[in-house]
């Protein structure tokens, strides 16, 4: 089995205005047209068997619907994650997100303008601890924005020493591009880095020192679908000399255990 730790989906109404803003700014053509049915599409073909949504929310006041459609594409093989807006600093909001039976929230730093370490912020992490809720995090440089990026390891770092129980997974192999100073701040910690992005754009030897350094139980396999193809990155990684046992943790076990699946 295979679980895609990071995807995006869209609801029909915005999905084409939503998938030519984002290729716009971020100069990325999509794979798929940024459907559930052409996920799970791309899903078949790849041998994918769950994928996890991870929707942003772009303002404030988006939190709600976005939240409200996510319940309604939950399945045996579509897990959403819910949105949240840093800019509402509302713990509330976290306890109703757990209510409705979402797993974690998704934050962008840069696309919702906040800094992980921002001290308003702390009455949420605490929420997101209480309710034993995941935190995914964009990590690292990004396409669509200029530096200096919010989303750094050291800012990570800060908001994991401050909150160690937090459950924080970090995108993009925990801080796109800017791997040596994940290196220096992040390795061993109990954060989970996801890989999308990464392998075409790390030297892949680096890539495995990394990841047995910093545990191959922490190490979460995922791909950023619709911006790639969930069959390709399939390949990339499983073309990595790691062993057996290593793959599937990353694959498979290691997601498993965070999602809690039986």
């Amino acid at each position: 089995m295979i679980i895609d730790f990071h995807t995006h989906i869209f609801p029909p109404k915005i999905v084409e205005k939503a998938l030519n803003f984002l290729s716009e700014k971020s100069k990325i053509k999509p794979f798929t047209n940024g459907t559930l049915e052409e996920l799970l599409i791309s899903m078949e073909k790849s041998g994918i068997s769950i994928s996890v949504n991870m929707p942003v929310a772009t303002h404030p006041q988006k939190t709600i619907s976005i939240n409200e459609w996510c319940t309604s594409i939950q399945s045996e093989k579509i897990i959403s994650f819910a949105s949240y807006h840093p800019a509402l600093k509302n713990p509330k909001l976290i306890c109703e997100i757990r209510k409705k039976s979402f797993l974690g929230i998704k934050l962008h730093p840069e696309f919702q303008n906040f800094s992980p370490d921002d001290k308003s912020l702390e009455d949420v992490w605490k929420a997101c601890i209480d309710n034993e809720l995941i935190v995914f995090f964009h990590a690292g440089a990004d396409f669509a924005f200029n530096p200096p990026f919010k989303s750094n390891p050291a800012k990570f770092a800060k908001l994991h020493e401050k909150f160690p129980e937090l459950k924080i997974v970090l995108a993009h192999f925990g801080s796109w591009k800017m791997w040596n100073e994940l290196e220096r701040t992040l390795l061993k910690s109990n954060i989970f880095l996801e890989t999308s992005f990464t392998l075409g754009f790390i030297e892949e030897q680096y890539f495995v020192e990394l990841s047995r350094k910093h545990g191959i139980g922490k190490i979460i396999f995922g791909t950023d679908s619709p911006w790639r193809s969930q069959a390709d990155e399939i390949k990339k990684i499983s073309s990595i000399p790691f062993s057996k046992q290593e793959l599937n943790a990353i694959l498979y076990q290691n997601a498993k255990h965070l999602l809690k699946i039986k």
